[in-house]
This record gives structure tokens, sequence and C-alpha cells, in this order.
């Protein structure tokens, strides 16, 4: 398992042997490089120290210590091997006038040769009596050395569990709650390494717990939306089942188609306020000319249009780009459309606008139907709100409005239009940043 714990434990381990492997290495070169020296001095004495003249049946002191042993030879001037403290192996004559490193029988040795009193003395000691002088000496050494590592390693361990203690009560803190309780993390009593995770968490509780309080608030009202349309319904449908005679249930018939048209409509905003209340879209964001958009929206309204006897025009001299998801942008127009067509009077004007303004794209739907109130104007876009009287409308098109013109970092206001006939009218305004230039698609 792959925790913090564990990785800042084998970090810690990781540089704690490093330098235990370096320390070691750095005493075992500076050992290794006084034994050499006092070695050779030893090397050199012992030539210094030996008598003018060799006499039969010499022997020198047996060694006592490893670093004593070596091999001592004396040769005249003819040659002739005059005394060796070892048969064995033998070392053959070098002519050395001082130290070197020679090879005999794939053993190393160092070698020392001097010229002394008629004779040629040379004094040899294995490469690998010192080497292992070196380690047993570096052994002594370092075990205290290793001591603390050791000590250094447990020590490690226990900062690191009482270090990570407040991670493992962050954990069971945040386990405790659940959707039902969200109250947010006491933001006292942590370190100050934790402090910005906990003011996160909380700022992430509290945005879960708006969110979940809207969900229900949304489904209560979708709720209590609904009912009343399968109540109408109910109620329609008795009608037809009372009716005597043809021209009556023919009435009723038209009264329950109407009912269902409003109730298909109603859920229908109710999943697409829904799905665009997510804030995300599958659809990848993609270059397109809002002028076209309000081309291609006229002859979808045509119908409602004519049947009022409202005039439904657009005002789009170029074209206006932007980075949008086509089929919510769809949905957002329809919206502005349908809403201007259903409050404007019959014989009424809607004008459908793109234009660049201030830096801006803008996307304007104008009416001059009777408008709404001063006072109402701030909750046209609340879910469920209807300024109007009458019954026409889910009071749902605003909000999925205002839902997709967020996803797409755009801004929605509402002013008023009046006329000189007196009609306030309604001017929806919906203004989109301009995308980066890379060219006209």
């Amino acid at each position: 398992m792959n925790t913090i714990r564990r990785r800042l434990l084998a970090g810690l381990l990781l540089v704690t042997l490093v330098c235990v492997a370096s320390a070691g290495t750095l005493l075992y070169r500076s050992l290794r490089k006084e034994v050499n020296e006092l070695a050779d001095l030893q090397l050199r004495q012992l030539v210094t120290a030996l008598p003018d003249e060799f006499t039969p049946g010499m022997a020198l002191p047996a060694p006592e210590d490893p670093e004593e042993e070596f091999v001592l030879q004396a040769w005249d001037q003819r040659g002739v091997l005059q005394f060796t403290s070892r048969p064995h192996p033998v070392i053959g004559r070098y002519l050395l006038n001082g130290f070197d490193v020679v090879e005999v029988q794939g053993q190393r040795w160092r070698v020392y040769g001097e010229n002394r009193h008629h004779f040629y003395i040379q004094v040899a000691q294995q490469l690998a009596v010192r080497e292992a002088v070196t380690a047993e000496i570096t052994l002594r050494s370092g075990a205290p050395l290793l001591a603390l590592a050791i000590a250094l390693v447990l020590l490690l361990l226990y900062v690191v569990r009482r270090a990570t203690v407040p991670l493992d009560r962050l954990a069971r803190a945040v386990a405790d709650r659940s959707p039902a309780t969200l109250d947010p993390l006491n933001p006292n009593g942590w370190p100050s390494d934790l402090s910005p995770v906990v003011q996160a968490l909380n700022g992430l509780l509290a945005a879960f717990g708006d969110t979940l309080a809207s969900q229900r608030v949304f489904i209560a009202d979708a709720a209590h939306e609904l009912r009343s349309p399968l109540t109408a319904l109910k109620l329609q449908v008795q009608l037809v089942q009372r009716a005597t005679t043809d021209e009556e249930r023919s009435h009723a018939l038209g009264l329950l188609q109407a009912r269902l048209d409003r109730a298909s409509h109603l859920v229908q905003q109710l999943l697409s306020l829904a799905r665009f209340e997510a804030g995300h879209s599958a659809a990848e964001m993609t270059r397109l000319d809002l002028a076209e958009l309000l081309r291609c929206a006229v002859p979808d309204h045509a119908a409602l249009a004519d049947s009022r006897n409202i005039d439904l025009g657009v005002e789009a001299p170029q074209a206006v780009w932007v980075d949008g998801d086509p089929d919510s942008l769809r949905v957002l127009l329809n919206n502005l459309v349908d809403n201007a067509l259903r409050y404007t009077q019959p014989g009424g004007t809607v004008d459908l606008e793109a234009a660049y303004e201030h830096g801006a794209a803008v996307l304007r739907v104008r009416d001059n139907g009777p408008g709404v109130a001063p006072e109402a104007s701030a909750r046209l876009f609340d879910r469920f709100f209807r300024a109007g009287s009458g019954d026409d409308g889910c009071g749902l098109g605003l909000s999925i409005v205002s839902n997709i013109a967020r996803h797409h970092q755009a801004g929605v206001s509402v002013d008023h239009n009046p006329r000189s006939d007196g009609t306030r009218g309604l001017v929806v305004t919906v203004r989109f940043p301009v995308p980066p230039a890379r060219g006209t698609p």
C-alpha cells in the first residue's frame, strides 16, 4: 500500500543508508591510507635496523601480529642471496631504491629496496595483509557508527509515526461525515501544514451540503409542480368520461391534449434543468456562429409565432463567433424564444439579435410584451418562478438559460424594452467571451 507514511519512511531510510554507507566508505579509505603509511614506515625502519653483517643462523623475531608478517632478503654485490627470512614464497631481486608493488604467483606485494653496507636489502609484505588489517580496524571503528545508524532508524520510525498521527485523525474525522451529517471540521488544533487541507475540506463539505440541499429543494419543487398538472389531467379524464355528446367529448379531449402537452413540456424542462445544473457537458466546445444559430431557430418557432400573429425576425448583419456546445446553446435560445413568444401579446414582435459589443459576443432576444414588474426581475432565474398570472409555462426556462450560460462563462441580464405604445417589453441579453483568434473556421 503506497501511503504517505511508507513513502516518507522509505525516503528517510534510504537517505540514512546512503549516509552510513558513505561514512563507512570514507572511514575505510582513510584507515587504508594510514595503514599503508604505517606499514611502509615499518618496512623502512626494518631495513635501517639490520646489522652490518649477516651471520649464519641469524633469525628475526617471529611476528606477533598479522601486520608484522614480511619477507626480508639480502644479496651481496655479486647478487648472491646472503639472507632470507622465509624460503617461500621466493621473491626475486628487483634492485629498487624505494617502494614498488609487484605481483608474485598471483599475489601482490609491497616491496622496499635499498643498498646498504655493500648489500642490497629488500623487504616485502603482502598487500592482502594490509587489506585484512584495514578491514578489521574499520569494523572496530565502525561498530559505534552502525549502532548509531540503527538507533537513528528506530528514532525515524517513531518520529514519522508521531508526525503522521494528525493525518490519521483527519481521516477519521472525514470518515465520520455522511450525507446526513456534513458538519465542518474543527479548524483549530491542526498542524499548520494541514490547516489549508482542513479549510479546503470544509469548503468542499459546505459545497456538497449546498448541492444536497439544492437537490432536495429541486425534488420537492418538482414533485409539487408535477402534482398540479397530474391533478388537472385526472380532472380532464373525468370530464371526458362524463361527456354525453360528441361536442362535449371533443372539447374535453382538446383540453386533455393541452394538459398533456403542458405536462410533457414540464418533464422535458425538468430533465434539461437537471442536466445543466450538473455543471458539465459531455460535448466538447466548438467554434460556432451565433448569427447562424439565430437564423436556424426561426423555422423551429415559426408555427407558434404565426399562431399568435407575432413578427419573429433576426438582426445579425455579420457572423458572431463563440466557443460553445451547439446543443446546449440551441436549448438556451429555444427557451428564450419560447418565453418571448408565450408572453408577448398577439400582434407583437420578437427580435433575435447577434453582434459584438464592448469586447463581447452578444446574443439578445427582444420583445414588446408586457414585461415584468420591477420586484419580480430579481427572481426571474429562480426555478419554478412565473412572472405572469397565467398557468402557461412551467417557470424553468430562464433557470435553464442561466445554467447553460454559466457553463459557457457567459453572463445573462434582463432589461425592459419600453415602447411608444406604452408596452414595457423585455430584453434578455447573453454576453459570451470572445474566443481567441485562430482564423475564421
